[in-house]
């Protein structure tokens, strides 16, 4: 991961047209595993990451890159690398709702290789709650059949 980092970090800072505003520092915490009530797994997620919005705008919603590293539900170490797609609408004041999707890479929780996450989204342009969702999928041959619920926090510079 640490070399995929280098390189995210090196493209980031190459680019001429970035602004702060394009940027998201991405806080984990939780994970709630439904349908599995002996698996004993991690539902204490904590780790970072970092978002680049690189295209689009608030009408058509907006394109990112994401990287991150958290502490997965067999707590170990899991990192991932994604692209993503996010649309979100002012529902009242400056409180925002949005959905999303990512799909990468993924190594760790279980699962080394791609990856999607449906997400939706409330708060306001700079600080916002993500909540994403797994249905049942395989997350291991000891823990067969679990759906996940994520819990991040999403902070705009």
């Amino acid at each position: 991961m640490t070399r995929i980092s280098l390189i995210t970090a090196a493209l980031l800072i190459s680019t001429p047209s970035v602004q702060a505003q394009d940027f998201s520092l991405l806080l984990f915490g939780a994970s709630l595993h439904h349908g599995c009530t002996t698996c004993n797994l991690n539902q204490d997620n904590p780790g970072a990451g970092l978002e680049w919005a690189f295209a689009g705008n608030q009408d058509n919603g907006r394109w990112f890159a994401r990287a991150g590293v958290y502490r997965d539900s067999f707590r170990k170490e899991a990192n991932f690398v994604t692209l993503g797609w996010r649309r979100e609408w002012e529902i009242l004041g400056p409180i925002f709702a949005g959905v999303g999707l990512q799909a990468g890479y993924l190594h760790g929780s279980g699962h080394n290789g791609p990856a999607a996450l449906p997400t939706i989204s409330l708060g306001s342009k700079s600080f916002a709650l993500e909540v994403g969702y797994l249905p049942r999928v395989n997350v291991g041959s000891h823990h067969p059949k679990t759906s996940v619920t994520t819990l991040n926090l999403r902070w705009t510079l």
